[in-house]
């Protein structure tokens, strides 16, 4: 990996390597965690990196996700910016990036390279603008359609390949009582993980990657269309009123054997201990002449940046490089669920069959297919989402969500 140095010398990061007598320096870090369990985690993780690190003090504050992609657009343009602070890769972190708001951390990552080296690659790669490193990754996940093995076994159905399965499993569901998929999309962004997933089956990855870059993007290819037209198909076998519903209760009506399937993250396995039956997973199936590449993970590494206006460079750096270690990376996934990019940190004992098998996964999905809501300049994707909702509403067909979402995108490449 090539990355331009030019935010941290060499000499202030060997300090970084070093154990010196810090003076009394306080770190502020905002996260997206205020709910168990991982609040808990990151606090005992700040307690243990305290107590290794004398005279380094973490303050932390912390909002819910929707509120913190908010937030931290007003904190990073404050004089109050945070540290450290939680990101999102792809084109959130890059608009943080072009802003001047991030830390270039090449120079961590070559100032520590048996450190660097047991960060899987890839999922670094979503955090890199240009040749230059703006984030780090702190855990790997993907999107995949949960189901009540339960229920599967009832009714003699298996894993489908296809799209045209996945139709068929929902029908034989309705026939015997089932809501065949649970979805909630009063918060927009669990909308742009459908709509994601079916744009990466459908359309060519050429055509993806220069409508997805915000100096490039038209989205005037039929595919687009195509894919609301079969998530309209999918949306069929949903709950009735999905825009009424969160995510987070979509989940809870899962574990309560509410719907027989739902499109979950692989983070989100730690709440489904709760479950009182057995699930299992499959990556979102194959749709029949879809010019997209058809194995693909919906998901992205989530992350870490160290703000450019930070006062305490190597101690920032200090703690990243604590938060990313084997250790933390083990005991991240064991406490929280949340899969670690850490090399070796992901095992028998610190994870369970399930979450085994879903690093398998995205190990051998190849490059993520990063959020749409993130991927992509954040005008597009709201104009994408909010478009979304009012097609399950009935209020815009595909072709006039996709009208709205080309206006979107001819906006943005005019005001570069």
């Amino acid at each position: 990996m090539t990355t331009r140095i030019k935010s941290l010398s060499f000499a202030a990061l060997a300090a970084v390597m070093a154990v010196p007598a810090y003076a009394d320096v306080e770190l502020q870090m905002f996260h997206r965690w205020p709910n168990a369990p991982f609040k808990p985690y990151i606090d005992s993780v700040i307690a243990d990196f305290e107590a290794a690190n004398p005279g380094i003090r973490i303050v932390t504050d912390q909002v819910l996700n929707d509120a913190y992609k908010d937030k931290i657009r007003v904190v990073l343009g404050s004089a109050n910016t945070p540290d450290v602070f939680f990101a999102w890769s792809g084109e959130w972190a890059f608009n943080i990036a072009r802003a001047g708001r991030s830390m270039d951390l090449g120079p961590l990552l070559e100032a520590n390279p048996e450190w660097a080296q047991n960060i899987v690659a890839e999922q670094i790669e979503p955090f890199t603008m240009d040749g230059t490193v703006y984030g780090l990754p702190w855990q790997m996940d993907g999107k995949a359609i949960f189901y009540n093995k339960r229920i599967f076994e009832e009714l003699g159905l298996t894993e489908p390949q296809t799209f045209g399965e996945l139709m068929q499993v929902c029908g034989t569901l309705q026939n015997a009582g089932h809501t065949p998929i649970l979805f909630g999309s009063r918060a927009p962004w669990a909308i742009s993980h459908y709509i994601g997933t079916f744009n990466e089956r459908i359309v060519a990855p050429e055509v993806l990657a220069a409508d997805y870059n915000r100096a490039t993007g038209e989205f005037t290819h039929p595919g687009y269309v195509e894919a609301l037209e079969k998530f309209a198909e999918l949306a069929t076998c949903m709950n009735r009123s999905p825009n009424g519903i969160d995510h987070e209760s979509t989940r809870n009506n899962f574990i309560a054997e509410r719907g027989a399937m739902a499109y979950l993250q692989y983070a989100e396995m730690g709440f489904l201990t709760a479950a009182e039956f057995p699930y299992g997973f499959f990556i979102f199936p194959e749709i029949e002449g879809g010019k997209g590449r058809q194995t693909t993970l919906q998901g992205a590494p989530q992350g870490w940046m160290i703000s450019a206006d930070t006062k305490h460079p190597e101690e920032a750096a200090k703690f990243l490089e604590f938060l990313i270690s084997p250790e933390m990376g083990a005991r991240l996934t064991a406490e929280t669920g949340i899969i670690s990019p850490v090399k070796g940190a992901v095992t028998a004992e610190s994870a369970t069959p399930e979450q085994l098998v879903a690093f398998e996964q995205i190990m051998n999905a190849g490059d993520p297919y990063i959020w749409l809501d993130t991927a992509l300049d954040s005008a597009v994707a709201d104009a994408y989402m909010r478009g979304v909702q009012l097609l399950l509403d009935g209020r815009m067909t595909p072709e006039e969500v996709m009208m709205d979402v080309q206006a979107a995108a001819d906006r943005v490449r005019g005001s570069l």
